[in-house]
C-alpha cells in the first residue's frame, strides 16, 4: 500500500464498509455482470460467432474503429499539448477559468458536440473524417490538460534550470528530463481517449455521415434497426475484449507511475517575455477553439434559413420538445441521487477494505470500461420478462445512466475521503463515537463539497448520454439528445433550429454543472488542506 494511504487511513473492516461492499456487489452484479452473460448465454451461439467474425465487414468496422481511434489520438495530443505546458508549467491570473474553460467540451453532450460542429463547419466539411477527428479532440483535450497538466505541476522546476545553466538545449531537458517524467501519463491519457473515441457513437453518427460506422453505431444498427440481436452481441463482446484490454493498459501504466513531491509551477512573469506572449497566444486560442463552436451553435439557434427569426426557441412549447426536457430532467435527477449514494458506497468500500477495496475499484472502471450501446443492448435483453419488464418504465434509463456516470464519482470522491486525518477519528473514537456515527459526522461532513461536485458530474453526464438513451427511450419519453439526433436527421430549416435550441440549452445546464463542479472540488481542496 502507497505511503500516503498508511499515513492518512487505516485499513478496518467497520460494518458500514462491510455492508456498502455487499450493496454495490448486488447492485453491479444485478445490473452490469447479470446484462453481460445474459448477452453471452442466452443470445450468442457458437454459430453466430463464426458467422460473424467471418463477415469481411465486421473485421472493417474494427479497422475503422481501431485507425480512427489512433488518429483522434493523434490530433487531441497535438491540440492540447500547447495549453497542458501552460497551466501544467505556470501560475498565473485566470489559470483556474482556464483550466476550467478546457473541461467545457469533455462535459458537453458528444450529441451536443457534434451539433455544434456542423453548425461552426463549412458544408463541405459535414460528415467527413476531418470533422469526426476534430470533434473527437474538441470533446477529448481536457483529458490532456487534467491528467498530464497534473503530472507537469509535479515537475521539478529547479532541475530544468540546473539543466540549462549547465549548456544543455532545450531538446536535450525534454528528451532527458521532462520526457522520462510525464511519459507515463502521457500514455494514460493516450488510452483514455482512444477508449472514448473508440466507442464514440453520436459523433460518428451525426459527423461521419451514412457510409461511416464504427462498431459501437453498428451494434445499435443491428440491434434495433435489422433486428440481428445475434450479431449484435457478437460485435457488443468484441468490442468489449478491446476496451477492457485499454483498460489493462491503462491500469499497467498507472501503476509505474513515479512519485514525485508536491506542485511546483512557475509564475508566468518569471519567464521570458517571448514566452509570455506565446502563452497569452496559446491562452487565446484555447478559449477560441472551445467558445467557437457553443457561438456558433447560439447563432444557428436563431437563424431559420437565411433570416434571424427567435421561432425555434418558442417552438419549445410544443409538445414534443417540452417532452423531452422534462424527460432528461427527471432522468438526469434520479441518475444523480442514484450516482452519488452508489459512489459514495463504492468508495466507502475502497478506502476501508484494504485489497477487497482495491478489487471494487477495478470493477468499478470495468463498468466504466462497458460502453453505454451495449449496456443498454444488454440491460434491454434483460429485463424484458415478467414482473421486471421494465423496458417502458421512464427510470429505466436512468438505471444505465447510473452505471456509466457512478464511475467518474467514485474517482472524484476517492481523493477526497483519503484527505480525512486518522486522528479525528481516534479522537471520536475515544470520545464515544460510534462507526456510523463517525462515518457521518467526519467523512461525510468533510465529503460534502466532493459530493456537490459527483452530482453536478453525474447530472452532466446523464444530460448528455445518448448510446444508451437512443436504444432505451420510448416515444414520448425520449430524452433530449435523441429528440436532437432525430431532428438533425430530418429536413427544413425550422426543424435543424429546434435542434441547436436544444443543444443551446444542453449547453447552458452542463456549463452550470461545471462551475458547481469546479467551485465545489475548489472548496474541497481546501478542506483537504486543513
Amino acid at each position: 500500500m502507497s505511503e500516503s494511504l498508511s499515513m492518512s487511513e487505516p485499513v478496518w473492516h467497520p460494518a458500514p464498509a462491510r455492508v456498502a461492499l455487499s450493496v454495490v456487489s448486488v447492485w453491479l452484479g444485478v445490473f452490469l455482470v447479470a446484462p453481460v452473460l445474459t448477452m453471452v448465454g442466452g443470445f450468442v451461439a457458437p454459430s453466430d460467432v463464426s458467422r460473424v467474425l467471418a463477415l469481411p465487414s465486421t473485421w472493417r468496422l474494427v479497422w475503422f474503429s481501431l485507425w480512427q481511434s489512433a488518429i483522434s489520438v493523434a490530433v487531441t495530443l497535438i491540440v492540447a499539448a500547447p495549453v497542458t505546458w501552460l497551466i501544467g508549467l505556470h501560475r498565473f491570473h485566470g489559470r483556474r477559468i482556464l483550466r476550467a474553460t478546457t473541461t467545457v467540451g469533455f462535459l458537453l453532450p458528444s450529441v451536443v458536440v457534434a451539433t455544434a460542429f456542423l453548425a461552426v463547419l463549412p458544408r463541405s466539411l459535414h460528415y467527413t473524417m476531418f470533422a469526426v477527428v476534430i470533434a473527437h479532440a474538441y470533446f477529448n483535450i481536457a483529458v490532456v490538460v487534467r491528467v498530464v497538466g497534473a503530472r507537469l505541476e509535479l515537475l521539478d522546476i529547479q532541475l530544468i534550470n540546473a539543466a540549462r545553466t549547465l549548456g544543455a538545449s532545450p531538446i536535450t531537458v525534454w528528451r532527458t528530463i521532462v520526457w522520462p517524467l510525464i511519459r507515463g501519463a502521457v500514455a494514460a491519457a493516450a488510452a483514455v481517449i482512444f477508449l472514448y473515441c473508440f466507442t464514440s457513437f453520436a459523433v460518428v453518427r451525426v459527423l461521419g455521415g451514412t457510409r461511416r460506422s464504427t462498431l459501437e453505431s453498428d451494434i445499435a444498427l443491428r440491434a434495433f434497426g435489422i433486428g440481428d440481436i445475434p450479431a449484435a452481441n457478437v460485435l457488443a463482446l468484441v468490442q468489449l475484449v478491446i476496451v477492457v484490454s485499454v483498460i489493462g493498459v491503462v491500469r499497467q501504466l498507472s501503476g509505474h507511475e513515479q512519485r514525485l513531491a508536491r506542485p511546483n509551477t512557475l509564475p508566468l512573469t518569471a519567464v521570458a517575455h517571448r514566452q509570455r506572449l506565446f502563452a497569452c497566444c496559446v491562452a487565446i486560442a484555447t478559449a477560441i477553439f472551445v467558445l467557437l463552436p457553443i457561438a456558433a451553435l447560439l447563432w444557428r439557434s436563431v437563424q431559420v434559413g437565411d433570416t434571424l427569426s427567435l421561432a425555434a426557441w418558442r417552438a419549445i412549447y410544443d409538445a414534443s420538445l417540452a417532452a423531452s426536457i422534462w424527460a432528461s430532467a427527471r432522468t438526469a435527477l434520479l441518475a444523480g441521487v442514484l450516482g452519488v449514494a452508489l459512489a459514495i458506497l463504492t468508495t466507502l468500500a475502497v478506502v476501508r477494505l484494504g485489497a477487497i477495496g482495491r478489487l471494487i475499484d477495478m470493477f468499478s472502471i470495468v463498468a466504466l470500461a462497458v460502453s453505454p450501446v451495449t449496456l443498454g443492448l444488454g440491460l434491454m435483453l434483460t429485463f424484458d420478462i415478467g414482473w421486471f419488464d421494465w423496458r417502458a418504465k421512464w427510470w429505466f434509463v436512468a438505471l444505465a445512466h447510473t452505471l456509466v456516470a457512478f464511475p467518474l464519482a467514485v474517482r472524484v470522491l476517492v481523493p477526497a475521503w483519503r484527505t480525512t486525518p486518522i486522528g479525528l477519528h481516534q479522537a471520536a473514537a475515544v470520545l464515544g463515537a460510534g462507526e456510523l456515527r463517525r462515518l457521518v459526522d467526519i467523512d461525510l461532513r468533510r465529503m460534502r463539497p466532493a459530493i456537490v461536485a459527483s452530482l453536478g458530474l453525474i447530472i452532466a453526464v446523464s444530460l448528455g448520454e445518448f448510446g444508451a438513451a437512443s436504444l432505451m427511450s420510448r416515444a414520448g419519453g425520449e430524452t433530449m439528445p435523441v429528440v436532437i439526433a432525430r431532428l438533425l436527421s430530418r429536413t427544413g430549416d425550422l426543424v435543424r433550429a429546434q435542434a441547436f435550441v436544444l443543444a443551446s440549452l444542453l449547453v447552458a445546464v452542463c456549463i452550470a454543472a461545471l462551475v458547481l463542479v469546479e467551485s465545489a472540488l475548489g472548496r474541497s481542496d481546501r478542506v483537504a488542506r486543513r
